[in-house]
């Protein structure tokens, strides 16, 4: 089905069915899809549905594969967790043990869900997308150097 894209006066996304806000024409996409009811992928294995391909992925590699699965352990030495995919850990480390460094190199636009990456001046629509990247900045930090190399 081809989607009838609204935007607002800030230049997002809004339903036509429902009236929620979307930043980005993806998941504005995959939130009418939710509307629709069309869960166009189904896994093979026990017939459950997703509306995107990487849940079915996910679901696959988590309930189905033959493969064992992989943890990627958080490599600070005073937490226990494992994850599954490389960007949880990123994300749970930028959150959890990264938090108090990456923030000054944060802003936050005024009056906007945008966040503004100081060093290099790249803006992302979204917190976890920012957190991602500045980790990429905290590389060359003597402090965080041996565990970041790791993810």
């Amino acid at each position: 089905m081809v989607y009838e894209y609204k935007k607002n006066e800030d230049n997002h996304y809004v339903c036509t069915v429902c009236g929620v806000v979307k930043v980005n024409q993806n998941t504005m996409h995959y939130h009418m899809k939710k509307h629709e009811g069309n869960q166009s992928y189904e896994c093979k294995e026990c017939e459950k549905k997703f509306y995107q391909k990487y849940a079915l992925d996910d679901h696959v590699k988590l309930n189905h594969s033959r493969d064992p699965i992989v943890e990627i352990k958080c490599p600070f030495t005073d937490c226990d967790l494992s994850f599954i995919k490389k960007e949880h850990c990123r994300i749970h480390i930028a959150r959890n043990h990264l938090k108090k460094a990456l923030e000054p190199l944060i802003e936050k636009k005024k009056d906007s869900k945008v966040h503004c990456c100081i060093p290099c001046k790249k803006d992302f629509n979204s917190y976890p997308a920012i957190l991602y990247h500045t980790m990429d900045h905290m590389k060359d930090d003597p402090l965080y150097k041996e565990q970041l190399k790791v993810i």
